[in-house]
């Protein structure tokens, strides 16, 4: 098998233009890859090799480095006889002799395009991990390509992301070619598979669309202070304004729910519990566990735990589906917390 100027040149403007690297990148990896091919194909390791790239056309230099004495003529050559290619040169400089790689062995040529592609490999995980480690916690909007039982590959821009299963909406169905609002939450340098890892579970993908959706927000006049959330189910949001003027809750559920319909749109139907946060511990959890209405809340801050005391007919919504108000409750505010009702209070 031969290896053709006219074939590497091909090959590096394809590469070039696929994996949207630099001609400078992968013209270092191809320098690489045909010394270490020379190499192999010489059967000498430790050969003096340069490889120049000039207009498109590629170079290998046999080099032999000018000594006194010549104890190895293949990496070798004597001040005298280098003297006679160049007058001038001296001692330890290098004489360059062009070879003709067109006679590669096949295992030469193997290797040449297997260390190509690792240092392009390498490349690409640098080229990304430059792109897209100062971009946690941000959303992009990405494109599906793949979708398996446990994954679902995204297209952000300039890669291919994961969607974990267990950062899906569970509620969702994927296909091919579905545009999908993902939130980055991972950047791997060092790694085999999948560098960035993306998310539409995690409580960072609401605030986001909150940020999106509500000018307020977005510039600084509302503060999200807290989110809890069970993806596909139901969200908490606890939100406060700098400005007495504007009522948070208000802002953010829009003239006429407009804002928090599109936000529960795109969380396929989650539903959205806003409620105004306090600094005052009793009255945050009283808020947190609306729609339930509470009597009263005795609060532990020491051991952060908080007694809740609700009319009878209110237990079960506070307590929510499964415990699910409760539970979104006490994440939020970190509480543990014991709702009884009003009956249970007087008998204990």
């Amino acid at each position: 098998m031969k290896l053709k100027v006219d074939t590497l040149q091909k090959a590096l403007q394809g590469i070039e233009n696929d994996r949207q690297l630099s001609s400078e990148i992968v013209e270092d990896a191809l320098r690489e890859a045909l010394t270490k091919a020379y190499r192999k194909h010489i059967e000498i390791p430790d050969a003096y090799v340069e490889v120049v790239i000039e207009d498109g056309i590629i170079h290998i230099y046999h080099q032999r480095k000018v000594v006194e004495d010549v104890e190895d003529d293949e990496l070798e050559i004597s001040l005298e006889d280098a003297r006679k290619v160049n007058k001038n040169i001296q001692l330890d400089d290098f004489v360059n002799e062009e070879v003709d790689f067109t006679t590669f062995d096949r295992a030469a040529v193997v290797l040449a395009k297997n260390v190509m592609k690792q240092k392009i490999r390498e490349a690409e995980k640098a080229q990304v991990y430059e792109e897209y480690c100062d971009k946690l916690d941000e959303m992009v909007l990405g494109v599906v390509e793949t979708v398996e039982e446990k994954f679902v590959i995204v297209n952000i821009g300039k890669t291919l992301a994961m969607l974990k299963k267990s950062q899906q909406i569970p509620t969702e169905k994927y296909y091919e070619g579905q545009k999908l609002l993902v939130v980055i939450t991972e950047v791997n340098k060092e790694t085999k598979g999948a560098q960035v890892l993306v998310s539409r579970a995690t409580p960072v993908f609401v605030r986001r669309l909150f940020e999106r959706e509500v000018p307020e927000i977005y510039n600084g006049i509302i503060e999200i202070k807290a989110i809890a959330r069970d993806p596909g189910e139901r969200c908490k949001i606890a939100v406060y304004s700098h400005n007495e003027n504007i009522d948070p809750i208000g802002a953010c559920i829009g003239p006429r729910g407009s804002r928090v319909q599109t936000i529960i749109n795109e969380l396929n139907g989650e539903k959205i519990d806003i409620f105004e946060w306090s600094d005052n511990i009793s009255e945050l959890i009283e808020n947190a566990l609306s729609p339930a209405k509470v009597i009263c809340v005795v609060a532990d801050e020491d051991e952060r735990e908080a007694q809740v005391i609700v009319p009878d007919y209110q237990l079960s919504l506070a307590i929510g589906k499964e415990g699910q108000n409760a539970r979104l409750a006490a994440r939020l505010t970190g509480y543990k917390i014991d709702i009884k009702s009003e009956t249970q209070a007087k008998e204990s």
